[in-house]
């Protein structure tokens, strides 16, 4: 049985994907006051341990354990969309909503 090894655009599509929910939490981030620094703090983590585990399927990959390769992906992937949650509630805690329209009485 020979070992199949992703195709080599597997690491930049990684890398492209991550770049995209680095850009979004950017832009989804910038409207928060200064007051929120724990909450930034708490995104920048979060960022950094799915950043250590990009290099650690990166690892796998290139040692042919894609199996492996594909865990540390699957958990990444789940906290990104856990991280992704997260800043839209605060933002929805934080930005204010528009007031229902109601039809007059007349």
């Amino acid at each position: 049985m020979a070992v199949r090894f992703p195709p080599a655009s597997l690491g930049l599509l990684l890398r492209e994907m991550l770049m995209l929910v680095l850009s979004q939490c950017a832009r989804e981030t910038s409207a928060l006051s200064v007051s929120s620094s724990p909450f930034t703090q708490m995104i920048d983590r979060r960022l950094s341990i799915a950043q250590k585990g990009l290099v650690e399927a990166r690892q796998y990959l290139a040692a042919g354990q894609v199996e492996d390769a594909d865990i540390v992906l699957e958990k990444i992937d789940e906290d990104l969309h856990l991280l992704r949650c997260r800043i839209r509630r605060e933002m929805e805690t934080i930005a204010p909503r528009p007031a229902p329209l109601h039809e007059s009485a007349n």
